[in-house]
């Protein structure tokens, strides 16, 4: 196993050598640091008037984990300021975060889930697209998006189980009324067992709200039988009604049903299929993964209702495909977060590096269908990564005024592909070189897009906790209407206390 050949010890010497402080049982806290100076082309994305400028970014902030006791999760935050050397009045301040805490209580019976993200994203699909939030691009804004769930399990009688939960999630956005959204959900289930086979009854409500549009609603109560001959096979069938105001706005009623399976054939297979007949049409789900010892493939391809908000925009991380691979090395999740850190930073890659379909902010809830196929290689000095992303998206009315991308009737369709190689030169530096695609097709009066970027960095070590990047990237967009040429160089200073 080449893993362990290349990296050894490596999330015990990162504690050993105080990457990570422990504030009391299971807690960690790792401030962090960034400073990036970036020289670019074309400050303003723009194809008639190219304007150079410097821009820095100062980056401090903070990463937790807790990883044991009533309460468990992981944040990553940082505050964002950047600075233009020739333009002084376009400096702002932005955030980015990843979060999320379980906090579980009564023996794990009850507890509350939450989350909480912010990051600048892609206002339209059709407007001018890029990657890099430091560009002055008037089609970013800054995007708060957050959920709170709390819940309640037990036991009524014999072997059957209940479960009530609500939900809350919302998010805002800066500069628009594009993408501020919510949404209210309670649940209620039942479980047991019958003879050969487990059953489950539903009972649910989803209420919808944005700033542009009247709420609307979904209701539904179903139940589930489920079968599993085997350890490694388990079949579903579904039967239950939906009521709902979204396709029309009035309430109409329809009968649902639906089938799945499972089969893990071994440790490193998973193969899923579910298929629902519901109110909009068509959903389901397939998906398929495999590990080996080196490589991981992962294929899925969905088709389902999704709430307003950030919509369209399919995110995979390469963290999250090494964290998949890497399950044998290290059953842990607290230990096997530390050893991917870890060994993604020792190959000069970004943590949070994602292969991104830009996506658009929606007003109102969405049909969507999103397939992905992924592989990712790590060998003793080289990680290849590679992606593929294709995302239809339509409104789930069919009246739909919803003043974003989807109006009157729009099918939003956008492929995106990533290829990442990254070569670990010595113990202490490497080279990346990523290449990425994306592309909006046209649709009703509405102008196609192709962007293009390429981009190459060297990173070196300094020390334990500091890292030097530098780096160079080429950018084309290809539009009717928003047509740019960018190439910048840039270089980064990360320190970790």
């Amino acid at each position: 196993m080449c893993w362990g050949a290349a990296q050894g010890q490596a999330s015990d010497q990162a504690l050993a050598q105080g990457q990570v402080q422990t504030l009391g049982k299971g807690l960690t806290l790792t401030p962090t640091f960034n400073l990036t100076e970036t020289w670019t082309s074309n400050r303003d994305l723009s194809s008639v008037d190219r304007r150079p400028d410097y821009v820095t970014q100062i980056s401090p902030g903070l990463s937790m984990r807790a990883g044991r006791g009533p309460l468990q999760g992981t944040l990553s935050y940082a505050l964002n300021g950047l600075i233009y050397a020739d333009q002084t009045s376009l400096n702002t301040v932005y955030h980015t975060l990843a979060s999320q805490a379980r906090l579980s209580l009564l023996d794990g019976r009850a507890g509350v889930e939450g989350t909480a993200t912010a990051n600048r994203q892609i206002v339209s699909a059709f407007g001018t697209q890029s990657n890099e939030q430091a560009l002055n691009n008037a089609n970013q804004t800054q995007v708060f998006s957050y959920s709170l769930a709390p819940y309640l399990t037990g036991r009524l009688l014999g072997n059957v189980d209940y479960g009530l939960r609500l939900n809350y999630a919302a998010s805002h956005t800066n500069e628009t009324y594009t993408g501020d959204t919510s949404s209210f959900s309670g649940q209620a289930n039942l479980t047991g067992r019958l003879g050969l086979f487990d059953w489950a009854f539903d009972l649910s409500r989803v209420i919808y709200g944005s700033q542009n549009r009247s709420n609307s609603h979904i209701g539904s109560v179903g139940g589930t039988l489920l079968y599993t001959p085997d350890v490694d096979l388990q079949f579903r069938a579904r039967l239950g009604s939906e009521s709902n105001d979204i396709r029309t706005g009035q309430s109409e009623r329809t009968t649902t049903w639906g089938a799945g399976v499972t089969w893990r054939p071994g440790p490193r297979t998973n193969l899923v299929a579910d298929y629902d007949r519901r109110f909009f049409g068509n959903a389901y789900a397939l998906g398929f993964s495999h590990r080996m010892s080196n490589t991981i493939v992962n294929f899925s391809d969905s088709r389902s209702l999704q709430s307003a908000g950030s919509t369209g925009r399919t995110v995979l991380s390469l963290y999250d495909l090494l964290f998949a691979q890497t399950a044998s090395i290290e059953a842990d999740p607290v230990k096997r977060d530390i050893y991917v850190r870890n060994l993604i930073a020792a190959n000069g890659l970004d943590p949070n590096g994602q292969v991104i379909v830009g996506g658009f902010l929606s007003n109102g809830p969405t049909i969507t269908r999103s397939q992905v196929a992924s592989l990712a290689y790590q060998g003793l000095r080289m990680t290849v990564s590679v992606a593929f992303v294709q995302t239809q998206t339509r409104s789930a009315s069919v009246d739909p005024l919803t003043g974003d991308d989807l109006a009157n009737g729009v099918r939003l369709r956008q492929k995106g592909a990533t290829l990442m190689v990254s070569h670990r030169l010595t113990p202490e530096s490497s080279v990346m070189l990523s290449f990425g695609e994306q592309r909006t097709a046209a649709d009703i009066n509405q102008a196609a897009n192709d962007l293009r970027t390429i981009t190459a960095t060297w990173t070196a070590r300094l020390g334990q906790r500091t890292t030097v990047s530098l780096g160079a990237r080429r950018a084309r967009n290809t539009s009717e209407t928003t047509p740019y040429q960018e190439s910048a160089v840039f270089g980064t200073l990360n320190l970790r206390f």
